[in-house]
């Protein structure tokens, strides 16, 4: 059994290629664990990502990924790679945003989920759990986490830029938008979806100091959210008042079409469209409409800012040392069978004993001292009639470094032989 990733993600798939495969992993997911050959698997779901991480041999492996569709841009990775990659995808250098720490709880929640649903395995704990460990020395030790980069940051500041510098927002292909927006003051704001990144997005915009904030949803849980977080709640999807309408529901179908949008641009201004769902919230024809910007994933992807070089040096550092204690780690547990098998005989003795003693009532001390002593008898049986053997057999320096270095003591040196007759096995002189 290997570790293994099995990956789609913005690298080399376009988002709706991701969604894809996301909606075909949902429908196969009881398949690939009833799948011989994979002992646990550990699915992480993501606006710009889609992974499945397994416990698997081999040929297990490669049957998953045809499961999932061999037509998706799927990169397969296993063993040190495997680790590697999701040490990187859980520290926030595999991420859109280079150094986002939304992905880190993101990574969380897909074990914990896998917990819930009884498909983790221990291989895949302590794999994603020092990814975890990882993850936060990367955040104490590097500049990623007090920047605030995050995909939501880079959206919220490109739309900025559309909102409060119009006449000199111009899109930029490598660098982005050429004003930065970090004041949001008077700048009216509709949030769309009361999900994780509706919570993201209230937090973002609050450090922008955004002061004008309603929220909408047609799950019903709007006004709790609202009163949750501190914003003002819409009883409608209102398109006339908002200068930026920022949409996260990503429930499959888009909750607004070219047609709403043509029809609000009739009666109002400009208008600034964040979609931050990997199914799209919004019909790509707004792009068309004048006077309306639309900026969704594949925007933020276009136009990210690079992260700082030092960073992701140190980062990949702090990465390479993670994953050396997992591999020192996991090689340690490669005893555990030997373990339980000494445990087990050791258990199967003391029961031996506890079925001589009286099942209720008091035991006399000298009862419990007896059967004390023939377990420590029978525990140490073996080991004495091995060490007498390799002494026979003239090993009784080697047994001597072995038996210290199982029972972790310092024992005294074999002694010297007490006749000098020779042993039956050598001849005469």
């Amino acid at each position: 059994m290997s570790f293994v990733v099995l990956t789609a993600n913005h690298h080399d798939s376009d988002i709706s290629d991701v969604e894809g495969l996301a909606q075909r992993g949902a429908l196969v997911k009881q398949e690939i664990l009833e799948r011989e050959g994979v002992s646990g698997a550990v699915v992480l779901s993501t606006c710009n990502r889609y992974e499945v991480y397994l416990e698997a041999d081999e040929t297990a492996a490669r049957d998953v990924a045809e499961l999932l569709g061999i037509d998706h841009s799927i990169s397969v990775f296993s063993g040190l790679d495997a680790a590697r990659h999701l040490y990187e995808v859980a520290s926030g250098l595999d991420s859109m945003v280079v150094g986002e720490r939304e992905i880190v709880g993101q990574v969380r929640q897909a074990l914990a989920s896998a917990r819930k649903e009884g498909t983790t395995s221990p291989l895949l704990e302590q794999t994603i759990q020092g990814a975890l460990r990882t993850s936060r020395e990367v955040a104490v030790k590097t500049d990623f986490s007090r920047t605030g980069r995050s995909i939501v940051a880079v959206a919220l500041d490109m739309a900025g830029a559309v909102a409060c510098e119009r006449d000199q927002y111009e899109w930029e292909e490598t660098g982005g938008p050429t004003v930065p927006a970090t004041d949001w003051a008077g700048i009216k704001v509709l949030l769309v979806g009361t999900g994780a990144y509706a919570g993201a997005a209230v937090a973002a915009l609050r450090e922008r100091r955004a002061d004008n904030v309603r929220v909408w949803s047609q799950s019903g849980r709007a006004k709790q959210f609202a009163a949750d977080h501190g914003i003002d709640y819409s009883p409608s999807l209102d398109l006339d008042w908002p200068d930026v309408i920022v949409l996260c529901r990503g429930t499959g179908s888009p909750v607004l079409t070219a047609d709403m949008v043509r029809d609000a641009k009739r009666t109002r201004g400009p208008l600034t469209l964040v979609d931050l769902a990997r199914s799209k919230d919004v019909e790509s024809e707004v792009k068309q409409i004048e006077d309306v910007t639309l900026i969704d994933l594949e925007t933020v992807r276009k136009h990210v800012p690079a992260a700082a070089s030092g960073d992701v040096e140190n980062a990949q550092n702090i990465i390479a040392e993670g994953l050396a204690r997992l591999d020192s780690d996991l090689l340690g547990r490669t005893m555990d069978p030997l373990v339980v098998a000494v445990r087990n005989a050791f258990a199967a003795e003391l029961e031996k004993e506890l079925r001589q003693l009286p099942a209720s009532g008091d035991i006399p001390a000298e009862h419990a001292i007896r059967a004390l002593q023939r377990f420590a008898a029978a525990v140490a049986y073996h080991p004495t009639v091995s060490a007498q053997k390799a002494a026979k057999e003239g090993r009784g320096e080697e047994f001597h470094r072995a038996a210290e270095l199982v029972f972790g003591i310092d024992l005294p040196e074999p002694t010297e032989q007490a006749l000098t007759c020779p042993r039956k096995d050598q001849p005469h002189a």
